[in-house]
């Protein structure tokens, strides 16, 4: 007899069947049976964990906002603003690499015009990770690191930064290493905005 998985471990490894169906096929393409099928379990088996879809897909953008979560955490053990942002980058781009997924998800029209809780729980995702940037942002001006900038601007450039980055590496066939990226990025970010 087969020993049953821990529940949380079965969760992330729906996660990651979400993110490789995405990856390879898009949004739309994700099901329950889909999912079932990579797992190598039943369908009803992922009934366990999930009613439906839309469930699922919840369940994937909270995951998707815990492990932002964490990328915000390990940047706050940088010693300084640019640094902070250096491990922002190279973990973000890490995260883009290990599951290709995040663009997508990002501009899903799925999520954007369909269920609002999937869309206010992706909404909740960039709020967090926005307010996260601008808390960096804000303590760099304030111990002197960084220029005076609003923040809200730089968290939205440096979001869109990201975003491009991996558009235009997803482009090019995701040929070239994103946390190299992130290096150029730094370097090119301690310019822009270390005080005269």
């Amino acid at each position: 007899m087969k020993k049953r998985k821990p529940v949380e471990e079965r969760k992330e490894e729906v996660f990651f069947a979400i993110a490789h169906i995405i990856a390879e096929k898009g949004l739309s393409e994700v099901s329950t049976t889909e999912v079932a099928k990579r797992l190598g379990v039943s369908q009803p088996a992922i009934y366990k964990y999930f009613k439906n879809k839309d469930q699922m897909l919840v369940y994937f953008i909270s995951h998707i906002k815990q492990q932002l979560e964490n990328i915000l955490n390990k940047a706050q053990t940088g010693k300084n603003t640019i640094q902070k942002l250096k491990i922002l980058y190279e973990h973000h781009f890490e995260l883009i690499e290990k599951t290709k997924i995040l663009p997508r998800v990002i501009f899903s029209d799925e999520i954007h015009l369909g269920d609002p809780e999937k869309r206010k729980a992706l909404a909740s995702v960039i709020d967090l990770y926005k307010e996260g940037i601008k808390s960096i942002l804000q303590e760099g001006i304030k111990k002197g690191e960084i220029k005076k900038i609003d923040v809200e601007i730089g968290a939205n450039l440096i979001m869109g930064f990201i975003i491009s980055c991996t558009l235009n590496w997803m482009l090019q066939g995701m040929n070239y290493s994103l946390r190299k990226k992130a290096q150029e990025v730094t370097s090119q970010l301690s310019i822009l905005l270390t005080p005269c």
